[in-house]
């Protein structure tokens, strides 16, 4: 298939999805802990401002990437949806691309009153949250709020990220731009535990807070 194809193919799947039905999959997903119906948002989320572009290899890593969207020149797409949330990157784009490929096949429920009261308890959690706060409180304020385990929290924190809900001054949201793979990745934080988690989150403390416009772009409907 080849980078240029898997970009194509990336670029038309976000053209064609629609974000309300991602992130009501998403919110339905809380409750029940549907994995695969909750991952096509995050995806959506990142694929949404992909530019159209040949490889073009990295100045920051290997020549072998392309510097964009981190890609290799013979790229396939990667359909691990059904394994989620085991091995997934939201910001790999073979990954998104099929997310978004799949998801119209992939069975999924409204949300529901569960649903909705999970996601109310989760912004609450977050925006409780002091300046002083750091990463392992942000994982932390989530705990038994919804059927979860420590990297399905980190994923859903990272997918914040992206959105923009998870306000990380000086840091793009994906939402807002595309980041490229160079960009994203070239800017680590100097705590060694931090660059476990995706960019922009990795930067997160509780002085960014919560951005409630985001909020309402995604979930203002629940």
């Amino acid at each position: 298939m080849g980078h240029d194809e898997v970009i194509r193919q990336a670029v038309d799947a976000a053209r064609r999805t629609n974000h309300a039905d991602v992130a009501a999959a998403w919110v339905g997903s809380l409750s029940k802990r549907d994995l695969p119906a909750r991952s096509a948002w995050g995806s959506y989320v990142v694929l949404k401002n992909l530019p159209a572009h040949a490889f073009s290899p990295s100045a920051h890593y290997s020549a072998t990437q392309c510097g964009v969207c981190g890609l290799t020149e013979d790229a396939e797409l990667d359909d691990r949806v059904a394994t989620y949330p085991y091995q997934v990157r939201h910001t790999g784009i073979a990954y998104a691309a099929a997310d978004l490929i799949t998801f119209p096949d992939r069975a999924r429920t409204d949300p529901s009153h569960d649903d909705i009261e999970c996601l109310h308890a989760i912004l609450a959690a977050l925006r409780a949250l002091p300046d002083s706060a750091q990463l392992t409180e942000l994982q932390k304020s989530l705990i038994r709020l919804f059927p979860s385990n420590k990297f399905q929290r980190m994923i859903l924190l990272e997918t914040f990220g992206y959105a923009g809900i998870l306000r990380v001054p000086d840091h793009q949201a994906h939402w807002r731009e595309f980041v490229t793979n160079d960009d994203a990745n070239k800017r680590q934080p100097p705590e060694f535990f931090k660059r476990e988690w995706e960019y922009p989150v990795r930067f997160w403390t509780g002085a960014g807070g919560v951005d409630d416009q985001a909020v309402a772009e995604h979930f203002g409907g629940w």
